[in-house]
């Protein structure tokens, strides 16, 4: 393991050490949902955060992988996606055992919080899992200030939820704890299971990215009576992904490292909205179910690493 990767997984294991006990001692003072209590009266607070937590969603984060995955480097991006995949899933699936309602009322407003489950926060750990993963690339490239912004973000994220008061305090410190436990397992792990894929044959490599996702997808819905997260999106774009970098690497051989600025803009705008053009596309064509959704997202996850950069090579260079 390289000393740059040593020292991220410390400050990680400090800082998840450090937000484990703070957010322990702030539930054992009873100050479970004093965040939202204290700025709910604040129109400009509330609207700060409302917009805050809006960088955890999902629809963000497939933006910010295809532009990470078409100008600066499709194998980061590939690994960022798995990390928010994994993570993603175990989200689920603890949500799913905990079962923790959300709290009952926005205290805002008095309107219903989102569905679904409150423990462990889904925005939460998504946001350690991908803006910590990014993070972590810029410790590696040696960018102080994006390292810091993106580990600052990942706190703003989870505090929103609070603030908002879609979570109480509670959920947020436990997605923020598997959040890191994932990441510093997917950092550790990542390089030699990716090095041992990659001796596979073409054949081996395409079975196992169509049968793991099918396995998590058969777990999520079957293991639990009634499960309500969307084990169909996870899957599907875990499938799409991974066929997709597979085939993409043997046939295409897109390489954004290779572009110019001005051929990086060209691919960012043209990929851009495609990824809109299909993203709205298909959320119309496909009604909402846990097949449909793995379905749609295998399509769009699909189409995205392998007929977008299969354009790109297709646009006449200077």
């Amino acid at each position: 393991m390289e000393e740059d990767t040593k020292k991220i997984i410390i400050f990680f294991l400090i800082l998840a050490g450090v937000t484990f006990v703070l957010g322990l001692i702030l539930l054992l003072l009873g100050l479970n949902i004093w965040f939202n209590e204290m700025f709910y009266s604040n129109e400009i607070m509330y609207l700060i955060f409302s917009l805050i937590t809006e960088l955890g969603d999902t629809r963000v984060y497939i933006f910010l992988i295809v532009i990470v995955w078409y100008v600066y480097d499709k194998k980061f991006a590939k690994n960022m996606a798995f990390s928010l995949l994994g993570s993603f899933f175990v989200n689920l699936i603890a949500k799913d055992i905990a079962r923790d309602p959300r709290p009952y009322t926005n205290i805002r407003d008095s309107e219903p919080v989102a569905e679904g489950f409150g423990f462990p926060s889904g925005h939460s750990q998504q946001a350690v899992a991908t803006y910590g993963y990014i993070a972590y690339e810029a410790h590696v490239k040696k960018s102080k200030i994006v390292f810091w912004i993106f580990t600052v973000l990942i706190y703003l994220i989870a505090a929103s939820r609070v603030i908002i008061g879609v979570h109480d305090l509670q959920d947020v410190w436990g997605g923020l704890t598997f959040g890191f436990i994932w990441l510093i397992l997917y950092i550790i792990l990542e390089p030699t299971v990716s090095e041992k894929i990659s001796s596979l044959s073409l054949t081996i490599k395409l079975i196992l990215a169509v049968v793991i996702p099918i396995i998590l997808f058969l777990i999520g819905i079957y293991a639990f009576p009634n499960p309500t997260g969307d084990y169909g999106m996870m899957s599907g774009a875990m499938m799409g992904i991974g066929l997709g970098y597979i085939l993409e690497a043997e046939k295409i051989k897109y390489d954004p490292r290779e572009l110019s600025n001005k051929q990086r803009i060209i691919n960012l705008v043209i990929g851009l909205v495609i990824t809109l053009v299909l993203y709205l596309g298909l959320s119309l064509a496909f009604p909402e179910s846990q097949i449909m959704d793995l379905l749609q997202y295998l399509i769009l996850s699909f189409a995205l690493v392998t007929l977008v950069p299969w354009i790109f090579t297709k646009i006449k260079r200077d």
